[in-house]
């Protein structure tokens, strides 16, 4: 079991992108949140599987035409915890 970090960076913010977030770890039974930070980005904690961990951080990088545009995927740090039982929205 592993934990990582992410700064996504780009149009994330007000276009429904940690509601997407939180269905894509949902289904891949990945913990953590995804909450949205001052500077417009949105910070993501995701625990799970090695495997499954880089799977979750390629089908978050998004780029849709009316909606998220994932301009970089920035992991900030590797963590270890178990404070999540499921994936939260803050």
């Amino acid at each position: 079991m592993g934990a990582i970090k992410i700064t996504v960076h780009g149009v994330v913010q007000g276009v429904g992108y940690r509601a997407l977030v939180r269905g894509i770890a949902l289904r891949m039974d990945i913990a953590g949140y995804a909450k949205n930070m001052p500077d417009g980005s949105v910070e993501v904690l995701a625990i799970g599987e090695e495997q499954k961990l880089n799977e979750f951080s390629k089908l978050i990088n998004v780029d849709t035409e009316h909606g998220p545009q994932v301009h970089k995927l920035e992991i900030v740090s590797t963590v270890e915890t178990n404070d999540y039982d499921s994936f939260y929205v803050r």
